[in-house]
């Protein structure tokens, strides 16, 4: 009689593996286990145990964005979007400029102090932009907290003050200094003025022509008056010369002094009297008699005296002509320099306008400049000039790669899983039947019976 054959109960693609069989894949593969959560737990804690302790201090600082036109103007030109201005910011952050103004501050500080100068690595500074917004985080990491903290704050500073100053310099000593310059041209064309006044004699050029061409008029009209009577003079005392070679004829008649009897009327009166009287004298006595003698030496001595008066009124004559010739000349050169003033007059007038112009241009100027320096002394005041500004100073300095016992933890956990995971593979690789579960996976035939595995026995 045969017998039926046996269905198999449970299929292999709906048996499932059940914790002993886990169990003993974790027992086979223990050592793969074990050895990757060792060696993970051991890396960890030694990297942990031997790595510095660093500290780093941070601060904050917000960026105002844009920069200003003119120092008349409060306005702000924007250039960029976020993105790039902030990016440039942070490359400003750590130019060369910043880094050698740390130095410098740190060295000031030092010296201040009586300490060294600590030293300054850029290579620890960090520079982000926090967050989508308009605010520089700055930080400083190094193994002593208290020098991070120093570092941090110098460099803020130096960021600070090199941030600080005016793109546009200083509006107020600019527009000073072009005030004095302005000030100094005007006091110069005005004292240029002063001299062409004092050396001209000119106040007011159109005035003053008009005196010095009246003033012409008179030196003229008195000169003609002076050169007739110069002519009148220098004629009479030609003519004086002329008669006193003549004894005949009478030089009173051209009288000098203008008086009606003079001297040499008296003289000749005189002499002719005498005359009459030697004659007398010659009638009665003879011409060697004493009465006729002293008559004749009388007469002589009449007839020297008028000789005498003869050639004093001709020296007057000719003092009287030098007298008129030198007021002539004296005329002359009077006339003489109004007209050179007279014709400088053009000149002087034309550079007189010229400095006239110059004055009240460089005035002009000058009252611009003055309003645009209150413009920007009231722009300054009133309206915010700031590039950058502080919001948090560098802060006690904290540390940045603190020993974490969780995370630390966290490793030789991953490590676990890791191993597990790495022993199921391994372990599925193996083709070796080891359990009547396998079997029956690989035949497809139930398992009857099994025979348990005996131990041996040490003899």
């Amino acid at each position: 009689m045969s017998t039926p054959p046996v269905e198999p109960t449970t299929s292999a693609s709906s048996r499932q593996a059940t914790l002993r069989e886990f169990v003993a894949v974790l027992f086979r593969r223990r050592a793969i286990v074990l050895g990757l959560f060792l060696v993970v737990t051991v890396t960890v804690v030694a990297l942990s145990l031997t790595a510095p302790v660093t500290y780093t201090s941070s601060g904050r600082v917000l960026v105002y964005r844009g920069e200003r036109q003119s120092a008349l103007n409060a306005t702000r030109m924007f250039y960029g979007d976020w993105e790039s201005e902030l990016g440039s910011e942070v490359a400003r952050a750590r130019s060369a400029p910043v880094v050698q103004k740390v130095r410098e501050i740190l060295r000031q500080r030092a010296e201040k102090a009586g300490t060294p100068i600590p030293t300054f690595d850029p290579k620890e500074v960090d520079v982000e932009v926090m967050s989508r917004s308009d605010v520089l985080g700055i930080a400083y990491t190094d193994a002593d907290p208290k020098v991070a903290q120093q570092m941090c704050d110098a460099y803020i500073s130096a960021y600070l003050e090199i941030r600080q100053a005016s793109p546009i310099g200083k509006p107020e000593s600019f527009f000073e200094a072009e005030l004095q310059h302005l000030d100094s041209e005007i006091e110069y064309r005005m004292r240029e003025r002063e001299q062409i006044g004092e050396r001209t004699g000119m106040t007011n050029t159109l005035e003053q022509g008009r005196t010095w061409s009246n003033q012409l008029g008179n030196l003229e009209q008195r000169r003609a008056d002076l050169a007739a009577d110069l002519a009148e003079a220098r004629k009479t005392y030609e003519a004086m010369k002329e008669m006193s070679k003549d004894p005949d004829l009478n030089v009173s008649l051209l009288n000098v002094t203008g008086d009606r009897e003079t001297s040499i009327d008296q003289l000749k009166l005189r002499i002719v009297a005498q005359q009459g009287r030697i004659a007398n004298l010659r009638e009665r006595y003879r011409d060697d008699s004493p009465e006729v003698q002293n008559a004749a030496t009388t007469l002589a001595t009449l007839q020297a005296l008028l000789d005498k008066e003869v050639s004093t009124q001709i020296e007057v004559a000719k003092t009287r002509v030098e007298l008129q010739q030198s007021r002539v000349d004296a005329l002359d050169r009077d006339i003489a320099d109004v007209r050179s003033r007279l014709a400088e007059i053009p000149v002087n007038q034309r550079r007189l306008d010229n400095l006239d112009a110059e004055i009240r241009t460089l005035r002009a100027r000058y009252d611009d400049y003055a309003k645009a320096r209150d413009m920007a002394r009231i722009n300054s005041k009133t309206s915010q000039d700031l590039n950058v500004s502080l919001l948090n100073p560098a802060g006690p300095a904290l540390p940045s790669n603190s020993r974490d016992w969780v995370r630390l933890a966290l490793a030789p956990g991953f490590s676990l899983v890791v191993g597990i995971g790495l022993a199921f593979f391994i372990d599925g690789l193996d083709m070796t039947v080891r359990t009547s579960a396998q079997a029956e996976e690989y035949l497809d035939v139930p398992v009857l019976a099994s025979l348990s595995e005996r131990r041996r026995r040490r003899g």
